[in-house]
C-alpha cells in the first residue's frame, strides 16, 4: 500500500538523480549544495523532501511502532549525518532532526515519520519559516519575519495520510494569539489539538532617544512611521552637542551609536537602525528649541510626562506633546494652581487607572484642593476636556445641573481590566427623529471616518477597557417634563443648561437619553466652555490590551484635535 499524505507545502524539491547535486535553494541560506541529504529512505521507501525549509515526512502504514525505524541516508561525497546512515530511530517523541555536515558547513533537517491514521502535524511552516513542533506538549512555535502581515498569515503543514485537520493548511489566520489546529484520525475516535504560537522579529525601530539616563530628562518624540525625532528644549540649551541615550529593538544596531555626541544645530542629523534580518530604517532626528505659550495642559501626578506609569494616561499626554510641542505644557498635580494655569486656555482632564479610579502616580488622587483650582479656572473662562476617570471631578465641579439637582456619572469599571469584544464601539451618526442642526452638523465630528453603518467607529479592537461613563436620564426624572429618550427631553436639558448633546452610543437612535458627548457652554458662574465625552470606546493606548489593535484610533486623534481647536478659538 502506498501510504498517502496531505502535503501542504508549496515547493517540495526532491533529490537529484545522478552524480551532480543540482538542488537549487530558494531561501538566504549559505551554499548548502553540498551539506545535504540527496535521499531519506523509510523501509526502502523514500521520504518527502522540503529542501527550502529542511523538512522530512514519511507515513508509515497503520499500526507500525515508530519508536524503532531503520533509516537509510544518501549524501554527497564526503558528507556526514547524525544520527548516521543505517540506525534505527524512535520517532515516537516527535521530530528528529538529523545533521549533515561537509566541508565545515552543516545544515539541520527536521525529519517526522507518523503511522498512517495517527492524528499529528508532522511539519508546519510559514513562508520559508518552519515551526518547532513539541508533540508531548501540543504545541509548535514559530517565528516570522518584521514585514510579515501577523493578522492574515497562511500556514503550510502536513500531517499524516488517514487523518483530516480544521483549520485546513493554505487557509490564512490571526495569529495575533496563539491558533488551535485539531487533527482527527478517519476512524472518529482519536484527535489531537496543537495552540500555534508565532513571534514576529522586530522592525529595526528606535523605541527611545533622550538625552539622559534619568526618566524626566529631554526625551525625542518617535514617530515610526514618519521616521522623525523631535527634541525639545528650553532656551538657552546648546544644540552643537548633545549626546543621546538611544534604545532599539531588541537585537538591533544603531548608527550613529547611543552615547555618541552630535552636532544638532544645523538642522536634523540621520540615525540608521539595523535588525537582526538586515533591514534598516533611517530616522531624521531634530533638535529645537521651545518656548511653549502653555495653551495646551495636561495634569497627572508623575513627574514628568515620560514618568507616568499607567499607559492610556501616559498615551494622551504624549499625543498632546507631540501635536502641540509649542503650546504643550505638562503639570505636575501637586504643582497644580491658579499661576500653572495663568496661560491655559485648554485643560484636558484624563486618566485611567487598573483597580482603582484615583489619579495614576499620586498617594490618594487628586485633592479637594486641585480640584478648586480646576473649577476656579474654568469658571473665569477656561475650556475643558473631561473624559476617562477624569469624569468623576464633575460632580464637585457642579456644572451639570438642573435646578439644584447635580447630575451625577456612574460606571468606569476598573476591575476586571476588560474582556474579549468583537463589536466597533462608537458615536451615533443621525437619529431617525429631527434634531437641531448645532448637533447634527457639530465640528467635533469634522473629518471623522464614518463606517459601514450609520455610525462614527471609534473603537473595533478585539479587547477592551470599557470605561464606559454614560450620565444617564433616567434616574432623573423629577426634573424633566418630557419623557425618557424622547428628542423633546434631549431639547429640555439643552436649554436649561446651555449645552449640545451632540451624540450618544451608536446603537441607541435617542438623543434624549443621557449624555455621551456634549459641549456645555458657559452658563452663571462658569464662563469657560466644557467637552464632556462619557464614552467607554475611548483608549489612548493598546500596550494593556492583550495585543488588540483599534483599526479608528486616528478618529479618536481627530475627535481630540477639533476639541482642541474649538476650545483655543474660544
Amino acid at each position: 500500500m502506498i501510504p498517502l499524505l496531505f502535503l501542504g507545502i508549496a515547493i517540495t524539491l526532491f533529490t537529484a538523480v545522478g552524480c551532480e547535486d543540482n538542488i537549487k535553494f530558494e531561501d538566504n541560506v549559505p551554499d548548502y549544495t553540498y551539506s545535504i541529504i540527496r535521499d531519506f529512505k523509510v523501509n526502502g521507501q523514500s521520504a518527502a523532501i522540503n529542501h527550502t525549509n529542511a523538512v522530512i515526512t514519511y507515513t508509515l502504514p497503520a499500526g507500525t511502532n515508530i519508536s524503532s525505524v531503520p533509516v537509510e541516508i544518501t549524501l554527497p561525497e564526503g558528507a556526514t549525518v547524525e544520527p548516521a546512515s543505517g540506525t534505527t530511530v524512535d520517532f515516537s517523541k516527535g521530530p528528529v532532526i538529523f545533521t549533515v555536515s561537509n566541508n565545515g558547513i552543516s545544515r539541520k533537517y527536521t525529519a517526522t515519520v507518523a503511522a498512517y491514521g495517527s492524528p499529528m502535524i508532522m511539519s508546519f511552516s510559514i513562508g520559508d519559516k518552519t515551526g518547532t513542533i513539541n508533540q508531548a506538549a501540543g504545541t509548535i512555535e514559530i517565528t516570522v519575519g518584521s514585514q510579515e502581515d501577523i493578522t492574515k498569515l497562511t500556514p503550510l503543514y502536513i500531517i499524516p495520510g488517514g487523518t483530516t485537520s480544521t483549520p485546513q493548511s493554505g487557509v490564512a489566520q490571526d495569529f495575533t494569539n496563539p491558533v488551535k489546529y485539531t487533527v482527527v484520525s478517519n476512524d472518529g475516535f482519536t484527535g489531537k489539538s496543537y495552540f500555534v504560537k508565532v513571534t514576529q522579529l522586530p522592525n529595526p525601530f528606535i523605541s527611545s532617544f533622550k538625552t539622559g539616563e534619568d526618566i524626566c530628562s529631554v526625551t525625542g518624540i518617535v514617530d515610526n512611521t514618519a521616521s522623525t525625532i523631535v527634541l525639545d528644549f528650553p532656551s538657552g540649551t546648546n544644540l552643537s552637542s548633545i549626546t543621546p541615550i538611544i534604545a532599539v529593538t531588541a537585537g538591533s544596531t544603531v548608527s550613529p551609536a547611543s552615547g555618541v555626541a552630535k552636532n544638532f544645530a544645523n538642522g536634523p542629523v540621520n540615525y540608521t537602525v539595523t535588525n537582526v534580518e538586515g533591514l534598516t530604517k533611517i530616522y531624521a532626528v531634530t533638535a529645537r528649541i521651545i518656548n511653549s505659550t502653555k495653551k495646551v495642559a495636561f495634569v497627572s501626578g508623575a513627574s514628568c510626562v515620560e514618568s507616568i506609569t499607567e499607559p492610556d494616561t501616559k498615551a494622551a499626554a504624549l499625543w498632546l506633546k507631540q501635536n502641540y510641542a509649542e503650546d504643550f505644557v505638562y503639570i505636575q498635580a501637586s504643582n497644580l494652581s491658579a499661576q500653572a494655569l495663568a496661560n491655559t486656555k485648554v485643560l484636558l482632564l484624563y486618566w485611567d487607572n487598573v483597580g482603582t479610579q484615583k489619579m495614576p502616580d499620586t498617594a490618594s488622587g487628586i485633592t479637594a484642593a486641585q480640584v478648586q483650582v480646576i473649577t476656579d479656572y474654568y469658571k473665569a473662562g477656561g475650556g475643558l476636556i473631561v473624559e476617562g476617570f477624569g469624569i468623576n471631578l464633575l460632580d464637585e465641579i457642579g456644572r451639570i445641573k438642573m435646578g439644584s439637582v447635580v447630575f451625577q456619572n456612574n460606571g468606569g469599571n476598573t476591575n476586571p481590566v476588560g474582556g474579549q469584544n468583537l463589536d466597533a464601539w462608537g458615536l451615533r451618526g443621525t437619529y431617525s427623529t429631527a434634531f437641531p442642526n448645532a448637533a447634527a452638523n457639530h465640528p467635533l465630528l469634522t473629518g471623522l471616518t464614518k463606517g459601514s453603518t450609520d455610525y462614527y467607529p471609534m473603537n473595533n479592537a478585539k479587547y477592551k477597557e470599557d470605561r464606559n461613563f454614560g450620565i444617564d436620564f433616567g434616574g432623573y426624572d423629577s426634573s424633566f417634563t418630557k419623557g425618557q429618550c424622547s428628542e423633546d427631553r434631549a431639547l429640555e436639558f439643552e436649554a436649561a443648561t446651555n449645552s449640545i448633546l451632540i451624540r450618544w452610543y451608536e446603537w441607541l437612535d435617542a438623543r434624549g437619553c443621557g449624555i455621551g458627548l456634549a459641549e456645555f457652554k458657559p452658563q452663571g458662574a462658569f464662563q469657560g466652555t466644557m467637552i464632556v465625552n462619557t464614552g467607554g470606546w475611548l483608549e489612548w493606548s493598546m500596550a494593556d490590551n492583550n495585543g488588540a489593535v483599534n483599526d479608528y484610533q486616528n478618529n479618536i486623534y481627530r475627535l481630540h484635535k477639533n476639541a482642541i481647536e474649538l476650545l483655543l478659538n474660544k
